[in-house]
């Protein structure tokens, strides 16, 4: 889908309501922009809707989109679902005090964001959010809700976590990121976690497939299965498609999503990634004459590569 341009959502504000509606509408924006005190908490809900629709099955990701601060009377967090044609709005409230209580003015917002929504960004449905770290607010602002609202405008409830770690242990976001990355180490969700949300942090709205697209080009190694393609042989340089199609029967290979694992006399396994085996020098290359110079390849490749692993790990742990 299109996404819209700050300037038309302005001058649209000022010619449906009022001047004052949109100055209104920027300095909400700019007040959004400023507050550093709940950045944490808008990226980690963020971050962990990214993963949640990630993990979604026979899902359109180009149609995902997700954006922070994008410039609305309910603008923290946005999740367009231009497939289902909703837009749903979420206004970020880290607090137990009176600025997470829904209020007239948070009533007009929202009626105002509809508007918005239905004639700038072309959506037939909105369905706005004041998101609230405390649980008792959410009980009492479900009773404030005017009755023209309460049938797509709601108070939800979102826990405030202090770190990236404590998020990932006592929220779904550990089985989402699983589910992404086939794999159950906690170091290997650590590092998924933080490619995504360093994505986000660049406060843009895009799609889920382009966060997931980006990050995979920022990554070492890249974690996501699910967001990978599967190569064929011919991925692979003609030199080893030659060996591994000329060896014997004792050599056995398998292709799956960017690794390539050999099995030598059904005990010996090593997995090499595709793009570390592609730089392998014509040079190198021609030394490999045999099963077990391939072997030794592989060892030195795969030892090559947990090395940068390891580095890249050890240089950003939470």
């Amino acid at each position: 889908m299109q996404l819209v341009d700050k300037q038309h959502i302005i001058d649209y504000v000022s010619a449906e309501f009022s001047i004052a509606d949109s100055k209104t509408l920027q300095n909400i924006h700019q007040g959004g922009l400023n507050n550093t005190k709940g950045r944490d908490y808008e990226n980690y809900f963020q971050l962990h809707k990214a993963f949640e629709i990630a993990a979604l099955d026979d899902c359109d990701f180009d149609k995902q989109i997700l954006g922070m601060q994008v410039i609305g009377f309910v603008d923290d967090i946005c999740h367009i679902d231009a497939n289902q044609q909703v837009k749903y709005n979420y206004q970020a409230k880290n607090s137990s005090g009176s600025a997470a209580d829904w209020t007239v003015d948070f009533s007009d917002r929202c009626r105002k964001q509809r508007l918005i929504d239905y004639n700038c960004f072309k959506i037939k449905k909105t369905k706005n959010h004041l998101l609230v770290s405390n649980e008792n607010k959410v009980i009492e602002n479900l009773k404030k809700i005017p009755d023209d609202l309460k049938d797509l405008d709601t108070c939800y409830y979102f826990e405030y976590h202090m770190t990236l770690v404590e998020l990932i242990l006592k929220t779904p976001l550990s089985g989402y990121i699983k589910k992404l990355i086939n794999s159950n180490s906690n170091s290997d969700v650590d590092y998924a976690a933080k490619l995504i949300l360093g994505v986000l942090q660049a406060n843009k709205y895009k799609s889920v497939a382009d966060i997931f697209s980006q990050a995979q080009s920022d990554a070492y190694p890249n974690p996501f299965i699910k967001f990978r393609s599967a190569p064929k042989i011919d991925s692979t340089p003609l030199w080893l498609q030659q060996i591994l199609t000329n060896s014997s029967h004792h050599l056995a290979y398998r292709l799956e999503y960017n690794k390539l694992t050999i099995t030598l006399r059904h005990d010996f396994v090593v997995s090499v990634n595709i793009d570390s085996i592609n730089e392998v020098s014509l040079e190198q290359a021609g030394k490999i004459k045999s099963v077990q110079d391939l072997v030794k390849l592989f060892m030195t490749i795969a030892a090559q590569d947990l090395e940068k692993q390891l580095s890249s790990s050890n240089s950003g742990e939470v």
